[in-house]
């Protein structure tokens, strides 16, 4: 029947994802719809597969590794152009809402949590110690330590610098950020020695260095620091790599 079809269709996304690996399965696929899309709980069905696919799809894009082969301007400490990014970035409108997108993701479920408090259980119920938001505060303290962790580098500072002030932030979430002074958490390394082969211009580390660290010996808000030995001259080196 047209329901247990789309029921099995709904299945097959659900555990493997689509797969319609060729024109003619496309073609049949698109075929088929009419006669499955008979009855209202078919069309409603369909609707939810196919709202299930694009979130998906928009999880998929917002969670792939971003191209950073071209840059507004070189890296270094005198390079940075207001101008050269502005328009570097106007003409890469998908990357920066991409960006954009990935922040609301990642900030929904705290900013919505601390919103309700506020709004609806302070203000709305006309609670004017705020005891919800206060009570919270601990809980919400924790969760903006782990945000400034997961949003990069750029929000690590921004925690680093409001950890201690406390004429801005409430004291509990101060403490919390300034554990980002000097315990930053590091990426992961295999992901440093992506970006290490393609800024050494090398397939294999192996060709420039006899030893490196599997794991980072230090790392902090802008980067980590790997232990190595160099193959040609024997020196011991440190090897910094940026988030």
């Amino acid at each position: 029947s047209s329901s247990s079809s789309i029921e099995s269709i709904l299945s097959d996304i659900t555990k493997d994802g689509i797969h319609l690996s060729t024109s003619t399965e496309l073609q049949s696929a698109i075929d088929s719809l009419p006669s499955l899309l008979t009855t209202p709980e078919s069309i409603f069905q369909a609707a939810a597969i196919a709202l299930f696919a694009s979130g998906s799809l928009l999880l998929s894009w917002l969670n792939s590794p971003d191209d950073y082969s071209q840059t507004p301007y070189e890296p270094g400490p005198n390079t940075y152009d207001p101008k050269a990014a502005d328009e570097f970035y106007a003409q890469r409108p998908f990357m920066v809402l991409k960006r954009i997108l990935r922040l609301a993701s990642l900030t929904a479920v705290f900013n919505t949590g601390l919103l309700f408090d506020w709004l609806i259980l302070g203000k709305l119920f006309r609670d004017e110690e705020y005891t919800a938001l206060r009570k919270n505060e601990p809980q919400r303290a924790k969760e903006s330590l782990v945000l400034c962790q997961q949003l990069g580098p750029t929000f690590i500072k921004l925690g680093q610098a409001l950890s201690i002030r406390t004429d801005l932030l409430p004291e509990i979430y101060a403490l919390q950020l300034r554990a980002l002074q000097d315990a930053v958490p590091p990426f992961d390394s295999a992901e440093a020695r992506e970006v290490l082969k393609r800024e050494l211009g090398v397939r294999d580390l192996n060709s420039l260095f006899d030893t490196l660290s599997e794991e980072p010996v230090a790392s902090a808000s802008i980067g980590q620091v790997y232990r190595g030995t160099l193959k040609e001259s024997q020196k011991d080196v440190a090897v910094k790599v940026q988030r």
